[in-house]
């Protein structure tokens, strides 16, 4: 458990999620919008990262 002074001085956001929003997980709001991402994915492919 980390602290309120190792938090305030951490350069890393805090984001704290909405239980609320798990009602949302399987659900598809714009097809249209996931059909176009997922056919130029499969063009151009996910870019390479470097791990450091």
């Amino acid at each position: 458990m980390t602290t309120i002074e190792e938090l305030n001085s951490s350069k890393i956001p805090i984001i704290v999620l909405d239980k609320n929003l798990e009602k949302f997980k399987d659900q598809i709001f714009f097809p249209e919008k996931l059909a176009k991402a997922n056919e130029i994915l499969k063009k151009s492919g996910l870019p390479k990262i470097e791990k450091k």
